[in-house]
């Protein structure tokens, strides 16, 4: 068969699905290539990785077949095509391995389904459990791209962190790690296996994680200022939850990103207002938004926040604080402008 290969919305990242079945369909002997339009195949994979992503229209294949998780969070690869070492060769561009060593979370309340912002206790179940282990898609490569959502919370944790620190590979853990479970034992593994820099995430502005967080701070797996700690904005939190969560964080020389959901609903990709945004908004929504906006970009210089510790004197907080409304949309601000606001 000549098959085609299609992955839309892949341009800064290999298509791992694309990757397992042209090494699949390649050792059955098929012919695997890239899809385009003037060609005629038998068949297509079509991979979308993200809802929205504009697919082309395939008219030139006897048969489709499209998945991943912008099309449908259930949809699955064969065991046998799941099992099967990626075709690093359909990327040349990249030097590294990708894979999952386990799959899921138990973080349910994380889920979009019960009315959360994450999508994977949805698509690959609320255990973490172990599906490979790392010679299934590592063939050598001095660098490792884990795509686990919470490696940690696997039964298996310290058996899969001891092949990561085996291979002296530098591992780059793409879904982070979950702070809860970094102990002694886990602590002891990462300090010999090479880590560029590491990543948390403190989601929940209910739960405490001062204390696990001070644990990681001082247990040496790296310096403090290489550890960052994700901070979920303008979803269930205020600011002063917010700002608990960054002042702890940076109290123990840690990292803190803040990241905002649905940004991309609100401001373009230079982070200037969306038009009409005014109209698909509250004033509340809106003001609450540019709040996480100014601390997201406080909190991602160094330098400012370290001339500058207190979030209430940072200049574009301080002077919304005092009434200046220059953070509105432009058509709102005519508006209230025009009522005498």
């Amino acid at each position: 068969m000549k098959i085609g290969l299609l992955a839309p919305d892949s341009h800064n990242f290999p298509n791992l699905p694309i990757m397992k079945i042209s090494a699949f369909y390649k050792a059955a002997g098929n012919e695997v290539e890239w899809w385009r339009a003037d060609e005629e195949y038998d068949v297509v994979f079509c991979s979308v990785i993200f809802s929205g992503t504009e697919i082309p229209q395939i008219t030139n294949a006897k048969r489709v077949e499209y998945g991943g998780s912008g099309v449908n969070l259930k949809n699955a690869l064969r065991p046998e095509i799941e099992h099967s070492t990626p075709d690093y060769s359909i990327y040349p561009q990249y030097d590294f391995a990708v894979g999952f060593l386990t799959r899921g979370c138990p973080r349910l309340n994380h889920a979009q389904s019960r009315g959360g912002f994450c999508i994977t206790p949805d698509k690959d179940g609320c255990i973490s459990r172990k599906v490979a282990d790392l010679s299934e898609f590592w063939t050598g490569q001095k660098k490792i791209s884990l795509l686990d959502q919470n490696l940690l919370a696997c039964k298996d944790r310290i058996d899969l962190l001891n092949q990561l620190a085996a291979s002296g590979a530098e591992i780059d853990f793409k879904g982070g790690l979950d702070a809860r479970f970094v102990n002694e034992e886990v602590a002891a593994i990462l300090k010999k296996t090479r880590v560029r820099n590491y990543f948390f995430a403190w989601d929940d502005p209910k739960e405490d994680l001062s204390d696990r967080f001070g644990y990681i701070a001082s247990s040496g797996i790296k310096n403090p200022d290489r550890i960052g700690v994700y901070v979920l904005t303008n979803f269930w939190s205020t600011t002063e939850q917010d700002l608990h969560r960054v002042y702890t964080l940076r109290k123990f020389g840690l990292l803190p990103f803040v990241m905002i959901y649905d940004k991309q609903k609100f401001v373009d990709e230079h982070g200037k207002w969306r038009k009409g945004v005014e109209e698909r908004y509250s004033y509340e929504a809106l003001r609450h938004f540019k709040v996480c906006q100014y601390m997201q970009r406080w909190s991602a210089s160094r330098a400012l926040m370290k001339s500058c510790p207190d979030f209430t004197q940072y200049d574009m907080y301080r002077r919304m604080l005092e009434g200046d409304d220059r953070w509105l949309p432009p058509a709102l601000r005519k508006k209230r402008t025009d009522c005498g606001g």
